[in-house]
């Protein structure tokens, strides 16, 4: 089952990325955002990310 992770890029920025099960990325944030939620919000509407593993 995939899943959504969240985390800060090297410019400070909330980032989330889609995996597989074998840890490939399937689907990723395409910006940065200013803040987590801004980032979970555009995950579910983008990634189907319901729910985030912070790395």
């Amino acid at each position: 089952m995939p899943k959504c992770e969240i985390y800060k890029d090297v410019k400070d920025e909330w980032r989330w990325r889609l995996t597989s099960k074998n840890g490939d990325i399937e689907d990723y944030s395409k910006q940065g955002f200013e803040t987590r939620e801004e980032c979970e919000k555009d995950g579910k509407e983008n990634g189907s990310c319901t729910s985030y593993k912070r790395v």
